[in-house]
């Protein structure tokens, strides 16, 4: 009996920790399914163009990239300036007003193929655009960071009518207290037209990650002047897709960003189309 008197208050005491357990917070979406803290999604924007020839090293190079960190990096290849003006023979010109905004808002360029990683302008560099040979040490370096939100995407596509229906849903962790915009874009990948190559103009070329428009203003469109911790919202775009874009190679990216004294990319999201 003495026993059972000295186990009782030990097996209290082992129930009462284990129910003070400490349990990390989860993110709920308006009402929807409770989700873990996200992955810290980074986005590569790619300034490029069909006269460029050392172009295409720039597109192995995000490819490898893609290969490493699959979806938790994003690539943007956006055609602008001067390397971006078709040639005669070509099928498409892949130059956009959304770009070219794009490419004076980040730069300008002043060479190519540069790229801005996530938008933002790292302590040792001067600008936010970069040479390729750095991309790779950046990319790694904004993985590490925590993500300040998290980012979902809710898509409707209607294949007969191509009409494009997306809803971001947006739940902060970390208060921000930079204006922060949203920005929408559609690329297409695998784009078959003439390019520049070390070995000359090859007309089969595949292009990547073209961006093809965008569904908010180049810049974004203003979201909020600031967010608290466990603020939530979110944001609906539509379009119809043009005939001639392949819609099984298209991508919808939607990211968030400041914009103010800083144009970091706190999160991203790319879903497809066609999925």
């Amino acid at each position: 009996m003495k026993k059972i008197t000295f186990l009782l208050p030990l097996f209290l005491l082992i129930i009462l920790w284990i129910g003070c357990t400490e349990v990390g917070p989860s993110i709920n979406l308006l009402g929807s399914t409770e989700i873990t803290p996200p992955d810290r999604i980074v986005l590569i924007e790619e300034f490029t163009g069909v006269r460029c020839v050392n172009c295409p090293e720039g597109s192995e190079q995000i490819e490898t990239l893609l290969g490493i960190y699959g979806e938790s990096l994003i690539a943007v290849s956006i055609h602008a300036g001067f390397f971006a003006e078709p040639y005669s023979e070509s099928t498409y010109d892949f130059r956009t007003t959304e770009g070219s905004g794009i490419e004076s808002l980040l730069g300008p360029a002043a060479g190519y193929p540069t790229a801005s990683v996530n938008r933002r302008q790292f302590d040792s560099e001067s600008e936010i655009l970069i040479e390729r040979n750095k991309w790779a040490g950046y990319i790694a370096q904004e993985k590490e960071e925590s993500p300040k939100m998290a980012l979902v995407l809710e898509k409707n596509y209607n294949t007969d009518s191509r009409l494009l229906e997306v809803t971001a849903k947006i739940s902060f962790n970390e208060t921000v207290s930079e204006p922060i915009r949203i920005s929408a874009m559609i690329t297409e990948n695998n784009i078959l037209d003439t390019q520049l190559t070390p070995d000359g103009k090859v007309n089969d070329y595949s292009h990547k990650h073209v961006l093809r428009t965008m569904m908010t203003n180049f810049d974004g469109d203003l979201y909020s002047e600031g967010t608290n911790v466990g603020d939530t919202g979110e944001k609906s775009f539509s379009m119809t897709l043009p005939a001639d874009w392949n819609e099984a190679n298209c991508h919808v990216i939607i990211f968030m960003h400041e914009f103010q004294s800083k144009k970091d990319i706190l999160q991203a999201v790319e879903v497809g189309v066609i999925e």
